[in-house]
């Protein structure tokens, strides 16, 4: 784990687009081309507006989501939705996209159909919640062993929160260790003492912990309060 402490949002939020920038530009100068998986929410918003002017061979890079509410991809809760608004924009208009809720009222389908099209990631922009979740592995959620079973084969599995609203279509632990490059982004004072705890040792109790204390994976945080 690679720990980046920022004082103020506005600086960590263009060091981190700097960072995600170079790592795509650098899969498209060695393999032709990137794939970037991004998480929703409101968090990422700023880096989206920010990464969408960034002057990349966007058609070369391929954007899904890391996890996605199952609604409508018009919906205001859809991932995809906030995607193409704030980062589908600008330069980053003429990336390629492809979104997880493809058989609307059949979310199996839409795993299925997300599992057909899953190719390991360049790199996955990864958020956390104050209860420790990330992607949409929630603590407590019954299917939750066997989405951070390392030696589960699908990339997609169905999530059904605890608390949270809507089923989900979540990354695996197993789909987000084969990226090459994971970057988590959180913010504020309560996240980062739910951060310093799940990076103490790997609980189903913050399901983010499999991710910050695995040695053969690295991963890059970036906070500002």
């Amino acid at each position: 784990m690679i720990w980046h402490p920022y004082e103020q949002s506005q600086p960590c939020i263009k060091a981190l687009a700097h960072a995600v920038s170079a790592l795509l530009q650098r899969a498209i100068a060695q393999s032709g081309a990137a794939r970037l998986a991004v998480s929703g929410g409101h968090s990422p918003i700023p880096l989206f507006t920010e990464l969408s002017q960034s002057d990349l061979d966007w058609p070369k890079i391929h954007i899904t989501l890391v996890d996605e509410r199952f609604v409508a991809p018009n919906d205001p809760d859809s991932n995809e939705n906030l995607v193409r608004r704030y980062l589908l924009v600008g330069r980053a208009s003429q990336a390629r996209f492809q979104g997880l809720v493809t058989h609307v009222g059949d979310i199996e389908a839409s795993v299925d159909q997300a599992n057909r099209d899953a190719a390991p990631a360049t790199l996955a922009i990864l958020g956390m919640g104050e209860d420790g979740h990330t992607a949409s592995l929630f603590p407590n959620a019954p299917e939750l062993a066997q989405a951070l079973d390392p030696s589960q084969t699908r990339d997609y599995i169905s999530i059904t929160p605890p608390a949270a609203p809507h089923r989900r279509i979540s990354s695996t632990l197993a789909s987000l260790l084969r990226a090459q490059h994971r970057i988590l982004f959180i913010s504020g004072s309560q996240k980062l003492q739910v951060f310093e705890q799940a990076a103490k040792q790997s609980t189903p109790d913050h399901p983010v912990s499999f991710l910050l204390t695995r040695v053969d994976a690295p991963i890059n945080v970036y906070w500002h309060p």
